[in-house]
């Protein structure tokens, strides 16, 4: 933009920074140069094109679990690269959307029950091992390793927003008797958890 233009108004500004070629850092640089008066809304955009970018040349429509699916998996994969070779296998990793809530049906758990599960949320001390068990054919590993997982320390949650105004922080873990309290369970399921209590 020239100076003998008008300033752009936000939505405007975004439009255009939209249809940029390339969303790159350059870019970005250069539009909060041009508009610091929009440099969140800048911020913003930019954040939510690079989480698109990777979608940009699919013709093919895809839902929104494989893309968190793919979202989930390329976090595991940085996550399992910075921690190097020593990080133990995750059981989880493998699973799609539709996997995974095939494992949780099998299991007659809710999602959330068996997200916590993944997360690490749960005390693993307080896990019955029937239960580890059950996870761990259902997942095709071994009791062992599975174990092994459980007990190593807990992950971000994965549904804390990137806007958030705080830094965010792995939340402390709760027991196995809290999480099948607090994890919308049915009665029966409820019942059928507390009966493989060791």
């Amino acid at each position: 933009m020239s100076a003998e233009h008008p300033r752009l108004d936000e939505e405007e500004v975004l439009l255009a920074f939209s249809v940029e070629p390339t969303h790159d850092r350059a870019t970005l640089e250069r539009y909060l140069n041009q508009y610091p008066e929009h440099a969140l809304a800048l911020v913003d955009c930019s954040i939510e094109l690079m989480m698109d970018a990777s979608h940009s040349g699919e013709e093919v429509q895809i839902s929104s679990d494989q893309v968190v699916d793919q979202a989930w998996q390329q976090f595991q994969a940085a996550i399992g690269s910075a921690q190097g070779t020593a990080a133990l296998a995750n059981p989880f990793a493998q699973l799609q959307p539709t996997a995974f809530k095939s494992v949780a049906r099998k299991l007659d758990i809710s999602n959330l029950f068996l997200i916590r599960v993944r997360e690490r949320a749960i005390d693993a001390s307080t896990i019955p091992r029937r239960f580890v068990q059950k996870l761990a054919a259902e997942l095709g590993a071994t009791t062992d390793a599975v174990s092994a997982y459980l007990r190593s320390p807990p992950t971000m949650t994965t549904s804390l927003s990137f806007r958030s105004n705080v830094k965010p922080e792995v939340a402390a873990q709760i027991s196995f008797d809290q999480a099948v309290e607090t994890s919308q369970l049915k009665p029966a399921q409820k019942e059928a958890l507390q009966a493989l209590r060791d």
